[in-house]
């Protein structure tokens, strides 16, 4: 015999997600050792562990922004550190002073590579009071 349906949607578990720690505010500047210790206490896991947690961030981000790498490294929801390439200059090319506005010769400028470190959604929204 097979059974009537009610009508009703099944209850389904809702996975829940496990929730972040509150964001607490820093009071003092950290050092290398000290966001390390942090990690370690607020993990419950080994000092030597934080450690070899942060060199792997550290190797993953400096490989990333490597000549050969990538070229972009994003810490989710926290920032994206990216490589932009500047054109070399060559002498006497036109450029505006922005004191005066007027037109001056610039010096040349060989191409090169800056680092362009930009805020995501959680580090904009925690800096907002």
């Amino acid at each position: 015999m097979a059974k009537a349906k009610t009508g009703k949607p099944a209850a389904r578990k809702k996975a829940s997600k496990p929730e972040a720690a509150a964001v607490r505010p820093v009071k003092e500047t950290l050092t290398k050792s000290a966001l390390i210790n942090l990690i370690a206490e607020q993990n419950d896991i080994p000092r030597k562990t934080a450690v070899g947690v942060y060199a792997t961030l550290e190797n993953v981000c400096l490989g990333s922004v490597h000549p050969r790498g990538v070229g972009e490294f994003t810490l989710p929801g926290l920032l994206k550190v990216t490589l932009r390439k500047v054109p070399a200059r060559r002498a006497g090319t036109l450029v505006r002073n922005p004191a005066t506005g007027q037109l001056v010769k610039a010096a040349a400028k060989p191409a090169s590579i800056r680092v362009k470190i930009r805020p995501l959604s959680k580090l904009k929204s925690a800096a907002l009071p």
